[in-house]
Parts: C-alpha cells; sequence; structure tokens
C-alpha cells in the first residue's frame, strides 16, 4: 500500500493530458515530447509529475498503460507533491532530483539539479511516495 494515493497534495491542479510513449507511473517526472508524455531522462523544459490514471480505474500504484491519456500535474515553484521515489531515508528538506526511470531521488547540492525538498520524515522499504515542495526553475 502507498503512502499517499495521489499526487497533488496542495489543492492546486494545473495539468494537461496526453497520451503517454510508454507506461507511465504515478509520481514520475514526464516531460512531452511529440505532443505525448514520456519520461523525464533528463531536467530541461517544461516538466509534470503523472497523476495515477483514476479515470480508467487504476491505483497510484498502477502505470498508466502505453498509448492510453495520461494527466501530468505542472511542476512549479512552490507546489507541493507525491514523488516516487526509491527506498532510503528522507528527513524533511532533503534535496530532491530526478533520478531513473524518472523518479525522484535524494540529491546531492552542487551536483545534481534540485528540484524540490522533501517534506516528510521517512525511511523507506521500497518504492513510495514523498511530499516534496518544488523549487523548480527550467534549465
Amino acid at each position: 500500500m502507498s503512502r499517499y494515493n495521489r499526487v497533488n497534495l496542495d489543492g492546486k491542479s494545473v495539468t494537461e493530458t496526453r497520451t503517454v510513449a510508454a507506461a507511465l507511473l504515478p509520481g514520475t517526472f514526464a516531460t512531452i515530447a511529440s505532443d505525448e508524455f514520456a519520461a523525464a531522462a533528463t531536467v530541461s523544459g517544461r516538466m509534470y509529475l503523472m497523476h495515477p490514471a483514476n479515470h480508467q480505474g487504476l491505483t497510484i500504484t498502477e502505470a498508466t498503460p502505453l498509448g492510453d491519456s495520461g494527466v501530468g500535474e505542472y511542476v512549479e515553484d512552490g507546489r507541493e507533491l507525491a514523488v516516487l521515489v526509491p527506498a532510503g531515508t528522507y528527513e524533511k528538506d532533503t534535496p530532491i532530483a530526478l533520478g531513473t526511470a524518472g523518479k525522484g531521488k535524494i540529491g546531492v547540492e552542487g551536483t545534481d539539479v534540485i528540484l524540490g525538498y522533501s517534506q516528510d520524515e521517512v525511511t523507506l522499504a521500497g518504492d513510495d511516495f514523498i511530499r516534496v515542495r518544488f523549487r523548480y526553475v527550467a534549465a
């Protein structure tokens, strides 16, 4: 069971809807390429955080299937969203950067592009969600 059941945690909803170029998990970072959502490989341009495909009967632990409609939440300065991250210890203000497969990861100030900071204090045994406050600036 996931720690969160939705991505939008701040009550503000600013989204885009597109088909997905590959199966995308909720809480992962995406960009738009050829008018489709694709997993973000680098921090560049406008970035989105994928929502669960509730409109298709899927939960926050299930990927939006290839070719289906996906909803991406705008990653903007000051927003608080649930980000899928790997196992680890996250403390308040742990820097979060872009990891593999569009997931977040613990970032290193001065080395990684820091997208935001953890607002949770938790040790995760596997992939799960943490609340992140963004300070995102397009690269």
